[in-house]
């Protein structure tokens, strides 16, 4: 009797064990923002592109609006590689209103993405810049009308935190999400941008209260320290490169049960593309297996 209890002891305990070596993986879709004209030889071509990313590993390429979607969008489709997120532009002023043709661009790309595919908004505002309160309120609006458009297609939104805009930081776009109150729509986080409005001290903190809600978030290499006071040159480097440990953060992504796509900020680097990029998908790779090495 204690012979086949002793057993059954270990058996649970293997079987936790396997579970939990099994849950240690980091496996999130790894992507590039379309931030790459300063890179030398980046193609040209929206098939060129897709042909050289597929190359090198990576699972996709951001969209960049309206323009080229719907060339981007077949190039990513002949290579099986996805759009996972696009970038697209909102503004909105006091009417509550987007411009007709904003609103019909929005709703073709809703309609033609894939199922799970994420659009960030860029989002602007004369009429409310200085007054987020009552902006926040018109927009909202707007967000949960188109919400529900995409709700139909399985589509995600969300706001993209970008200095100098209506939305800046992550906890804004949190707030955002937490008032259109739908289940497709969540927040966005870029690490430069976060670091330069928001500084890097309580990151880990900040992860804990705004995973939950995170549908996107970008990386990048990037300098440790007085962030605010540092320019793009110091807060978007290649993935690697830096002072900011960035393993960290994306480690703490993932402990705090953040599963979605991972894109690399690629703005105004230089080099060559093919081997910054390269590079960055060695240093990725090296995160996934330092990941499922750590107990």
């Amino acid at each position: 009797m204690k012979t086949k209890y002793f057993l059954i002891v270990i058996v649970g305990l293997v079987m936790v064990t396997f579970q939990m070596c099994a849950q240690k993986k980091l496996d999130n879709t790894f992507y590039v923002q379309n931030t790459l004209n300063s890179l030398k030889n980046w193609p040209q071509t929206a098939l060129e592109k897709t042909k050289l990313l597929k190359t090198i590993g990576f699972d996709g390429l951001e969209g960049f609006g309206y323009k080229d979607f719907f060339e981007l969008k077949n190039a990513l489709d002949k290579e099986g590689l996805e759009m996972l997120v696009n970038y697209v532009t909102l503004n909105f002023e006091t009417d509550g209103k987007l411009e007709n043709t904003s609103a019909n661009e929005i709703n073709e790309m809703i309609k033609a993405s894939a199922k799970g595919a994420i659009i960030y908004f860029y989002v602007q505002s004369n009429s409310y810049n200085d007054d987020k309160e009552n902006g926040d309120k018109v927009v909202a609006v707007i967000l949960r009308e188109l919400s529900d458009c995409s709700a139909s297609f399985g589509v995600k939104l969300c706001v993209y935190p970008h200095v100098s805009t209506y939305c800046e930081t992550v906890a804004h776009s949190v707030k955002l999400a937490k008032m259109v109150d739908r289940k497709n729509y969540g927040a966005a986080l870029n690490l430069c941008h976060l670091l330069k409005v928001e500084g890097s001290e309580g990151i880990d903190n900040k992860l804990k209260e705004f995973v939950p809600l995170l549908f996107a978030v970008n990386i990048c290499g990037a300098d440790g320290g007085d962030t605010k006071q540092f320019g793009w040159d110091r807060l978007i480097q290649p993935l690697g490169q830096g002072s900011f440990d960035t393993y960290r953060f994306v480690k703490s992504l993932r402990e705090n049960g953040y599963t979605g796509p991972i894109g690399l900020q690629c703005y105004n680097l230089k080099g060559d593309a093919f081997e910054t990029l390269t590079r960055s998908m060695e240093i990725w790779e090296g995160y996934k297996k330092r990941y499922a090495e750590e107990r």
